[in-house]
């Protein structure tokens, strides 16, 4: 009796595995796994269609509720197969939806988000080989560019316009190569700017350890000028409003000279912070403090706020450092495109969004001391591209249902 109740299990398990895997498929969701526990179906995916993370998020779920799952249902949320968020969806809830005596918009309110996802992956640890693998798929990103500041007096502006194509391939498990090229289009400017660069040449891993703590790697060639490698560390709450972390990067001279070609410099300059961030529901707001040390050598704080309106994320900043402050803001918005389906192992497809921050102050010692200076180690640094914050995903999971039922 046992053996008939076990292979009558398993196949009604390998029925729900198959349905949700080619749901999940269909929409164009990778790295799929699906694991069956007695009165659990737990699944993972990653999103590397849709542009904004909560209407990918929001798709997996669609896509799920119309699966013949049996008891609770719980979904991972992966980022280059790394876990970022854990969605819960007990059995009263999608039974509810089913019979249809609550809507899409109460699933959204009632559901859980959490970015604890130790016990979910504990579910997959057995459910075999991952599904539409992103691993060596390859994407070139055009990225525009916009350098303007001003900071002579015989021109009100000086402005650099390029377009920076990037090769980006997922590798192993939290791996992640870029290579990327700067081709100027228009510049006022003479020297490097005119000249067609590297941009950033790197490797990143990507790790998650248990209760919540993530790091990150990275070796190569960054923006201003710097290469060599950065650490990053970070704790986040349950709930995704808090995070505390660490950076800490030593990092040499790059530049393309008309006498040398790549100068690559020896001496190392380093660079470290403490960070914290705090995310305000109810306004949207992200608040970001960091101190610590800058590349030439200065100590300061910089506090940034950030409104996010779904896609948009539109903020102000102030900066401390060396008896020096200035000031400015910095937004994200996004480029045309929606969705970019893969077809195959590889991509073409413009940036999700542009990104570009001014600085207020761009003369006298704080331009000649650098005061202030700062890299970047991925082309897709900015506040809304890969934002997994559980708050902000449920917030506009229901505006953009409510807005579709408004048309």
């Amino acid at each position: 009796m046992k053996w008939i109740l076990a292979v009558w299990f398993c196949s009604i398990s390998a029925t729900v595995d198959a349905q949700v895997t080619e749901s999940l498929k269909a929409i164009g969701m990778e790295n799929i796994r699906c694991a069956q526990t007695p009165g659990m179906t737990t699944v993972s995916f990653e999103n590397n269609v849709y542009r904004s993370t909560y209407t990918g998020v929001g798709k997996a779920i669609d896509a799920c509720l119309g699966s013949e799952t049996k008891g609770d249902l719980q979904l991972v949320v992966l980022e280059n197969r790394i876990p970022r968020l854990c969605i819960n969806l007990p059995d009263t809830l999608t039974a509810a939806y089913r019979n249809g005596e609550i809507s899409l918009t109460q699933v959204y309110q009632q559901m859980g988000i959490t970015v604890d996802t130790d016990p979910a992956m504990k579910a997959l640890k057995n459910a075999g080989q991952e599904e539409v693998p992103s691993a060596w798929k390859v994407d070139l990103v055009i990225y525009p560019d916009l350098f303007l500041e001003n900071n002579t007096f015989d021109e009100l502006y000086t402005y650099a316009i390029n377009l920076n194509p990037a090769v980006e391939m997922a590798l192993w498990k939290g791996g992640k190569m870029t290579a990327q090229v700067i081709l100027p289009v228009a510049t006022n400017l003479s020297g490097e700017m005119k000249r067609i660069r590297p941009g950033i040449i790197a490797l990143s891993q990507d790790v998650r350890f248990r209760h919540n703590i993530f790091g990150k790697m990275t070796v190569g060639n960054f923006t201003n000028n710097r290469y060599g490698a950065q650490l990053e560390i970070k704790y986040r709450t349950n709930n995704g409003r808090w995070e505390l972390g660490g950076t800490a990067g030593s990092t040499g001279f790059s530049a393309i000279t008309r006498e040398d070609g790549w100068y690559i410099g020896r001496k190392q300059r380093i660079n470290a912070s403490l960070n914290a961030s705090y995310y305000e529901p109810r306004l949207n707001l992200q608040f970001d403090l960091k101190a610590g040390r800058y590349i030439y050598g200065d100590y300061g704080v910089r506090g940034d706020c950030t409104r996010h309106f779904g896609e948009y994320a539109i903020g102000l900043y102030a900066l401390c450092t060396d008896g020096e402050i200035n000031g400015g803001f910095h937004f994200a918005i996004p480029l045309p495109g929606k969705k970019w389906s893969r077809k195959g192992f590889f991509r073409v497809k413009p940036a999700d969004y542009f990104a570009w921050a001014y600085g207020m102050v761009a003369d006298g010692e704080y331009i000649e001391k650098q005061l202030g200076k700062s890299y970047s180690t991925r082309p897709n640094e900015n506040r809304s591209s890969n934002f997994y914050q559980p708050d902000y995903i449920r917030y506009f999971l229901i505006k953009e249902l409510q807005k579709e039922k408004s048309k």
